[in-house]
Parts: C-alpha cells; structure tokens; sequence
C-alpha cells in the first residue's frame, strides 16, 4: 500500500507540475519572446519607421506587415495567460493597458511607414518611444531619441 501511495503522488506532483508548466509558465514565456521581436524590430526597421516614404514599397509594405503581425501575436498572447493581472505582477509583465497601448501604437507606426509628412518621422518616433516605455525595453539614456517640441 505504501508503494501505490508513493506512486500516486509521485504521478500526481508531476501532472500538476505539467499543468503548469503548459497553463501559465509556457504563455508568460511567449509573452516575453514576444517583447523580445518587438524590441529587435523597433531596432531593426528604425530607418524605414523614421523615414518614411523613402524605403520603398517592397521594403515599407514587409515592415508594416510585420510590425501589424507582432501587434497581432503581442494582444493575443495575453488572452492566454490566465488570471493576467495576478499572473502579470507575479512575474513582472507589463499591465494589460499597457499592452494594449503597445500594440495599438505598434498598428500606428505599421500605417506610418508609407507616407512622407514631416511631421510623421517624429510621431513615428514616438510611437514606437511608447512601445519601448509601455513593455519596458531599455534603452540607455545616451541612445534615447529628444525631439524638440
């Protein structure tokens, strides 16, 4: 009898440990990969966002796919997470206002990379400003963008 109850509880820790793992640990770590592309991209298309109309269909129309495709993926993640307001402050994740806020700026600065406006360079600088302050990519002081107001 004492080797079935070792047993069961040994099957039982290890199927509680799974569900967790798949329930709340597996997402959290999506979320975060997902900040991660968000990040590489606000670097990787600076000179197509802050200049735009001057990249190129091709190049404005693959940027503005992807930039719409991480909005997608980063407000889609959240809604797997369970429990996301506990869920976020345990494991230090931005609010789900703040999400919203990124990829509702990310679809912004995707519809900015087509057209040429003065004005648009430093509204897309600022959007993409707001994504980093709203999923807390750092960026050092030194390199941060000071636009004149």
């Amino acid at each position: 009898m004492t080797v079935f109850l070792t047993f069961l509880s040994g099957v039982i820790t290890f199927v509680l440990g799974q569900l967790i793992i798949k329930l709340l640990v597996d997402p959290v770590h999506d979320l975060r990969k997902t900040v991660a592309d968000i990040a590489l991209a606000l670097i990787e298309y600076a000179n197509v966002y802050a200049n735009p109309g001057v990249a190129g269909s091709g190049t404005e129309k693959k940027v503005s796919e992807e930039l719409r495709r991480l909005s997608a993926r980063l407000n889609a993640q959240v809604y797997l997470i369970p429990c996301y307001p506990t869920t976020a402050r345990i494991f230090g994740l931005p609010s789900r206002e703040k999400v919203v806020d990124a990829a509702s700026n990310l679809i912004g600065l995707s519809n900015g990379v087509f057209q040429s406006a003065s004005n648009l360079v430093s509204v897309n600088v600022e959007r993409a400003d707001e994504i980093r302050n709203a999923l807390g990519i750092f960026i050092p002081e030194n390199e941060q963008v000071k636009l004149k107001k």
